[in-house]
Order: structure tokens, then sequence, then C-alpha cells
């Protein structure tokens, strides 16, 4: 997951909120555990459906407890189970994220499809539970979770708990959710034959725990802060260098970093003076100037922001969008407006309390690292696109992507911790031939895969497609990448930079150029891998990566779909998109 710079004025990257929400698992949910004896127990399936990794994190959570449920708990991935099995399923848990525009994740894309054909199997034997993560931000909220709850009780499945839908502020809801759904499900079913087998020792979610999370993020020190885009650039990209020494945090190429950044002091300062307040007036025990630099999101309008600004304003166009939840409409509307647009557009005032109750918490943001633990001991790297916009007459600025690189310099300390994604991984299998595509900062985490494949040896065959608008100013890690080719690492490049020339070129452009040799790769095992702009690059990429096996490979539609299916079944079809 690398930066949200597309164009878009309030979508950096938000993907990361669960990450550390078991680690206090075991505690809480102990205390709410049932009596029921390790003997005897009850199997229990939980599917998680991830882009990113939170929802398969959280089941780890469920697997390490449910013994002292009485139950025994299997964890799969939506993609490692046929719909026909769905019927012998008594008790079932869904975890599961919404992507995109109230899309599935990837690996639940399959067994979501399968389940809504006409002829999806009936479903009376199974009892299940659902836990829904969205962001109330986006359009289609928790949409992906919402859609399985429903088709799992139109299909006759006997729901034992409520659905829980889990927005930012997550912790209290999946609590809930995690006892509602163990208790709701822990006597369901048939029961257990006398004198079954004791229940396998759970996995533990604890033991791997690290010291420094979500609540408690390392003080890390940059060591390098680095534009590494040129100056004539469209975008300013900045490579950094962070210390990870005396923190005892290990990642893997594929992960990403969590930065917890603050609210720009002027922006704050902004804010303070057009609602007549003082900044001294007190929150939760601090200064609302400081809570408004380092608590709150003072960016993004929530709701409540947006219904109160209607109501004190009078605002007739506003009034009826919400009304009538125009959202498409309310998204033209919202297009490039920050919190302090409609203070000053609307000149409303609110009172300390009453302002920070209708704003969300300031969350921390998930990068792709772009850098190999094994090339860089005690060291993570990051490759971020500074968003930056003018809108409304007033210059606008990415939260922590601007925070990083405008007010975090070198040797100063930045909170940190990683969310492991276990789904985007080099192959284990090292003579595994790869295919990376990542335009702009997409590249980052196919830095890190190339620096792994050098620190391993591997001996797989190595591909990039990487491009942006001018080579000139845009080719970043120019010097890195042709040395690797040099070396014969990377084995096979293809570079497109769209505004080079007349016709513009694309990644996908260049892939269809190679239609014939990227399919002989795919056909000797080639992990396929892509990184960046969701709503346009991965799109078209995937369109033409269609396109490319039914010409090459000689398949129908049906052909087309069951390669398709089986390249993300098998994980070598694997996407980091945002």
């Amino acid at each position: 997951m690398s930066d949200n710079n597309n164009d878009l004025p309030f979508n950096e990257d938000q993907q990361q909120w669960l990450s550390g929400f078991f680690a206090g698992a075991n505690t809480r949910l102990l205390q709410a555990g049932g009596d029921a004896a390790a003997a005897n127990t009850r199997p229990l399936t939980i599917l998680f459906g991830t882009q990113t990794g939170n929802a398969e994190s959280i089941g780890e959570g469920i697997v390490s407890i449910a013994g002292d449920y009485g139950l025994t708990a299997t964890l799969l991935d939506m993609d490692d189970i046929e719909i026909e099995d769905l019927p012998k399923i008594e008790r079932l848990l869904i975890i599961c994220s919404t992507y995109g525009e109230g899309d599935m994740p990837d690996n639940a894309e399959i067994l979501w499809e399968a389940l809504t054909e006409d002829d999806a199997p009936r479903l009376e034997n199974m009892n299940f539970s659902v836990l829904a993560l969205g962001d109330k931000s986006y359009d289609d909220y928790c949409k992906a979770g919402i859609d399985w709850d429903e088709r799992l009780a139109e299909l006759g499945a006997t729901r034992v708990a409520d659905r829980v839908d889990c927005d930012v502020d997550f912790e209290t809801d999946a609590d809930k959710w995690c006892i509602s759904a163990l208790d709701g499900i822990k006597d369901t079913g048939s029961a257990p034959e006398a004198g079954a087998a004791p229940a396998a020792a759970p996995k533990s979610a604890a033991k791997d725990k690290p010291e420094f999370d979500r609540k408690n993020p390392f003080p890390a020190s940059v060591l390098v802060n680095k534009v590494i885009s040129g100056e004539n650039s469209s975008k300013q990209i900045v490579h950094y260098e962070i210390s990870l020494k005396g923190s005892g945090l290990n990642y893997e190429a594929g992960d990403a970093l969590n930065i917890v950044p603050q609210n720009d002091p002027e922006l704050v300062k902004l804010v303070l003076a057009h609602l007549g307040l003082s900044g001294d007036e007190q929150i939760n025990g601090e200064k609302l100037s400081a809570a408004l630099k380092t608590t709150y999101d003072i960016k993004l309008p929530t709701g409540p922001f947006l219904d109160a600004v209607a109501k004190k304003s009078g605002d007739e166009e506003l009034a009826r969008m919400l009304e009538n939840n125009d959202r498409e409409a309310l998204n033209s509307y919202l297009w490039g407006r920050d919190v302090i647009d409609f203070i000053i557009d609307m000149k409303v005032t609110f009172g300390a309390d009453e302002f920070t109750d209708l704003l969300r918490k300031l969350q921390p943001r998930a990068y792709s690292i772009s850098s190999s633990a094994k090339a860089h001991e005690d060291e993570v790297h990051l490759t971020i696109s500074s968003v930056r916009y003018d809108s409304f007459e007033r210059k606008h600025e990415g939260v922590a992507s601007c925070y990083l690189a405008d007010r975090v310099g070198e040797n100063d300390k930045v909170g940190v911790y990683f969310s492991p994604n276990k789904a985007f991984r080099v192959p284990q299998d090292t003579d595994k031939p790869i295919i990376m595509v990542g335009p702009g900062t997409g590249i980052a985490p196919f830095r890190a895969f190339l620096e792994e494949r050098q620190a391993t040896g591997a001996k797989g065959d190595n591909w990039l497609f990487f491009g942006d608008r001018k080579a000139a100013d845009d080719y970043i890690y120019k010097d890195e990448i042709e040395a690797w080719q040099k070396s014969g690492v990377l084995t096979k490049l293809d570079l497109a930079f769209s505004r080079d020339q007349k016709d513009k070129i694309y990644v996908q452009t260049r892939m269809k150029q190679n239609g014939a040799e990227l399919f002989k790769w795919l056909e000797n095992g080639a992990y396929f891998y892509v990184c960046g702009d969701a709503t346009y690059m991965a799109k078209d990429v995937d369109q033409t990566l269609q396109d490319i096996i039914a010409e090459h490979g000689k398949h129908d539609e049906a052909g087309v779909k069951a390669y398709m299916n089986n390249l993300k079944k098998s994980k070598r079809y694997v996407r980091d998109v945002y």
C-alpha cells in the first residue's frame, strides 16, 4: 500500500486501522470466555476477506481464544474454500473488509461470485455472524460485509449475532462483536461426539506481539528525507530512510509502515482563528490547540460535521443533499473541500467541545515499504508522493505526506509501527519468476522485492514494468534499476513514460506489446504483482492481462475467467492497490 496520491483531495491511505486490535485480545476476551472444557469442542470456521491483512489478523486473534468457548477454530482465506464446502459448515464467522467503491477484496471475489449465482447451495445448516470493516468517509461503507451478511441469510443460514460495521474508531465495536459472536455461536449446531479428541492448542496471536504497535508506536529517527523527483515534475516524490535501532521491530518485503502524523500547526491556527477560539480551551485534559494538532482529523468533513454546518448556516443546497443522501451530488460538492473551507465559506462557529465532538480521530497512514530488511539492517525505507493541490482559493496538503516532507527533518523522530501484508510477498520458492507492475510510487514494494531477491541470491527471473509522466523528472530509482539490470538481478525492464511522445504510453501498453512473452512467463509459473492506483491503472492492467491470456492462450471468455481464478487462488496474482 503506497501513498494515495491519486489527485483525490481527501484520499490519503487509511487502510490499516485495525493493526494492533488484538494486541489486548487475550486479556479482553478471555475474561468474557465460556467454561467449556478443552475436550469435546465444536468446530468453528473463520473466513477472512482482506486486501491488506487486517481481517486475517483479527481472525488470528479469535483463533487464539476460541478454545475458551469450547470451539476449535480454523482460519481460512476465502480463496481457500470452495462453494460446495459451505453447506457442510455449521458455525461460520466472516470478517471482511470493503475495497474500492464497495467492492469485495481480491481474495473474496471468487467465492462471492459463486455465492451470488442462482444455483448457490442452501445453507439452512449454518449459523453465522459477520464483522464488516470499512470507513464512513467513503461511499458504500462496509458494503462487502453487509453483502455477506444479507446473502448468507437469504440462503437460509441463521444469524446468531448481529453484524457489526467498524469505522475508523473500531475497537469498542469490534470487541463487542467478538464476544457476542463467540457467545452466540458456541452452543449451535450438532453436539460434539462423546470422547472426541481435545481441541488442538490454539494459535497464539499474542506470542509474537511486538512491543510497539498502534497504541504504542516506536519513536523512530528519520535518517534521510530526500526529494528524488525532478525539479520540473508535476509531483514531489520523497525517499525516506528511517532507523529501527532499539525497536526490536521486524518486517518483510511487502509489508506496510504506519506513520503517526500531526496536523499542520498553521492549519490549526487558521481553524482556531475562524472559530474565534484561543486554543487554550481544555479538551480531555489538554489544550485545544494541542488536541487539534495531534488527536483530531481537522481536514476530512464527517457526516455529523456537515449536518451541523447545514443547520447553522441554513445552506439549503447542502441540507437537501444530506437529507436526500444524494451521494453523487455530495461527492461533487465535497471535492476539494476541507473542514476549514466550510468554516470560512459558511461563516459558522463552534465551541471547543462542540467542534471536537464533530471530528473523528486522526488516523495513522500506511505506506508500502520500499526496502528489504535483508539489505538494510535496522532500517526501513519509504517512497511517498507529497499530496498538494489548490482548491477554493487555498493550498491544501496531505496530512501525513506533507507532515513528513515539510516538518520532519533528518534526525527528527516520528511514531511508526508495522502492518504485515502476508498476501503480498515474494515467492517462497526463489526459483519462481516474478512480474511486477508498479508505475509511479507503485514501485515501492518492488524496490523491496528486488533488494530481497538480490540479498537472498534468488535464481528466479524478475521483470519490472515501471513508468510515469516524463523520464527526465519522474524516473525515480533510475540508477538502482540500471544497476540491477547490469548485474542480472533485473531480467527484463519495460518503461512507459506517458508524456514523452505524442501518443501516451502506459504500463498496460507495454504489457500488450510483450503479450506473448508475458503469457509464456505465466505458463512457466510466474507470479504477477500490481501496485498503485486502483481507480484506473489497476483496472486497465487487469483487463490487459485478461486480453493477453485470451489472445496468447487461445482462451474464450470462460477460459480466461478460469485462468484468472486459478492465478488468484494460487496467490500468483496479487495486488497492493489504493
